[in-house]
Formats: structure tokens, C-alpha cells, sequence
């Protein structure tokens, strides 16, 4: 399997890497690498079904958020800042999403400047058509673990994000948004009680 020589490889570069410098982390770096592993076979499984329907993982991230969120829409800028997956070019991942007939713009009710991207029906067909084999898929990937396995995996995936670096990190991706989009994001997600819940675990990375 791929995933068996790309593990194989890596163990033997770790490895080497140890033997040339003592003040090489080993073990983070081992944990770095599984993690990207298992994120990229993950990924690939879990949307392996999105070709068939045209669709790139950002795409289904966006109908899934604009399925799940407020009725009237969600503006673009608040689609930036709530998508897991790439957030380059968010008019153009709109455009594409309208050329099919999954989204439409509509103007807002509130503030006729503004323009919001709204799921059309048919992106709600789509949408209700593919979730259910999306969340038998996401269930048999980690089918090898127990609910308490799994419960834990996600508390130290939590712990992760929480530490200095990826706090960090999420300062420094902030400052390229236009002011007001973080927020923007922020205040979507209270909507759900602060959690993205459904949101966040139906999402990837392009």
C-alpha cells in the first residue's frame, strides 16, 4: 500500500535524522508526519465520491456550510472566514457553485449593498443526496476505534490547536483577512452555540 511505503520511508528518515543531530525532536516530528498521513488518507477516503459530481472538497465545505447556515445566505466574507478548506478566491468558488445551479446570489434584505450566496434547491438535493454515504464514510474510517478512542483523539486534537504555536499561527492567518472577517465568522458560528458541531466535521482541505 502507499500509505505503508510512505510510512516506511519517513520511520527511516526519522531515524537517520536522530542519528546525525542530538537535538533532533524525534518523537514531535514522528507525531507531525503521522498526523499528516493520516490526514491525507483520510481526506482522499472521505471524499473520494466528490469527482463524480464535479465538485472539489472546497466546494462541498461551502454547500455544506451554506446548507447549515442562517435562510437567507451568508455574505463572503463570512464564507472566508468559516471554511476549513482553502479560503483563496472565494468569488470565483461562488461562481462556480452558480455556473452548476447549487448557489445564487441574492441581495441582502438588511443592506441592499451587500450580496449574500444562498443554497438553491438543487444544491439542497445535492447536498441531502450525498451526506448520508459522506457520514457512513467519515463512521467506517474510524471504525477501528472505540467511542472512548475516538472521544479522546478529538480532545487532544483540541489540546493541539490550542497550544502557543497554533495560537500563533491563527493570529498570523488573521492579519491577512480584510478587518471585520474573523468577526464576521465568529458571529456565524454563535449562531450554532459557538461550535461549527455538523459544520466542522464535514470539511477538508483542497
Amino acid at each position: 500500500m502507499r500509505i505503508d511505503c510512505r510510512e516506511s520511508l519517513y520511520d527511516q528518515l526519522l531515524r537517520e535524522i536522530t542519528l546525525t543531530r542530538s537535538e533532533f525532536d524525534r518523537e514531535t516530528m514522528a507525531a507531525s508526519v503521522n498526523l499528516a498521513l493520516t490526514y491525507d488518507v483520510h481526506q482522499s477516503y472521505l471524499f473520494r465520491r466528490l469527482c463524480e459530481y464535479g465538485l472539489a472538497r472546497s466546494s462541498f465545505n461551502l454547500l455544506v456550510l451554506l446548507r447549515h447556515a442562517r435562510p437567507e445566505g451568508l455574505q463572503l466574507s463570512e464564507i472566508g472566514a468559516l471554511l476549513i478548506t482553502s479560503r483563496a478566491n472565494i468569488t470565483g468558488l461562488v461562481d462556480h457553485l452558480e455556473q452548476k445551479g447549487y448557489v445564487k446570489r441574492v441581495v441582502s434584505a438588511h443592506d441592499r449593498r451587500a450580496r449574500l450566496a444562498k443554497l438553491t434547491k438543487r444544491g439542497e438535493v445535492l447536498i441531502d443526496e450525498l451526506m448520508p454515504a459522506h457520514q457512513s464514510r467519515s463512521s467506517a474510517f474510524f471504525s477501528s476505534l472505540t467511542l472512548s478512542e475516538v472521544q479522546q483523539f478529538t480532545e487532544l486534537l483540541k489540546k493541539l490547536r490550542q497550544s502557543p504555536a497554533a495560537r500563533q499561527a491563527e493570529e498570523q492567518e488573521a492579519a491577512f483577512h480584510p478587518s471585520g472577517v474573523v468577526d464576521a465568522g465568529k458571529a456565524e458560528l454563535a449562531r450554532y452555540g459557538g461550535r461549527p458541531g455538523a459544520l466542522c466535521t464535514l470539511v477538508n482541505q483542497d
